[in-house]
């Protein structure tokens, strides 16, 4: 009779324990969760999905001189969508010169951007490069650094 009672003590003892610790673990991993939905995406190494598609930086050389297309493209109406911080380098023997720089241009409410810069002094047989950044706003303001990389100008 005694082995019955203290089985009986036993596993209500084992019940009580795990109906007391269930609510404490739910708690608990419903804060582990809430922690990494709003840990900053840079600590699992991925982005959160953006918003920008096509962020060109179209050149030709031509009789005006190194004429360059800038495009930006989002997912949806934009407040703000544009290019900024446009450089052209020309290589020299020491590395990159900035020959020439633009502030860039925006649009307002809208799902495409695009400018044209000429930049008439290029010199035929010089191999230049154009970086620039571009940015829109739809649900969230995001930013894209465009290099071209080193082109000879001939034409």
């Amino acid at each position: 009779m005694k082995g019955k009672i203290l089985k009986k003590i036993v596993t209500f003892m084992m019940v009580l324990i795990c109906a007391v610790s269930i609510p404490g673990q739910g708690a608990q991993a419903a804060t582990i969760e809430d922690t990494m939905i709003n840990q900053d995406y840079d600590t699992f190494g991925i982005n959160p999905i953006t918003t920008m598609y096509d962020c060109d930086i179209t050149m030709a050389f031509r009789t005006e001189g190194l004429v360059m297309t800038f495009s930006t493209a989002s997912l949806g109406t934009a407040s703000v969508i544009g290019v900024k911080d446009i450089k052209v380098q020309q290589k020299m023997w020491y590395g990159w010169k900035t020959v020439l720089t633009s502030p860039g241009a925006e649009n307002q409410d809208q799902s495409i951007f695009a400018c044209t810069v000429t930049y008439s002094e290029a010199v035929k047989g010089k191999t230049y490069r154009v970086l620039c950044t571009h940015y829109a706003n739809v649900d969230v303001y995001e930013e894209f650094e465009n290099d071209t990389g080193a082109f000879k100008f001939t034409y």
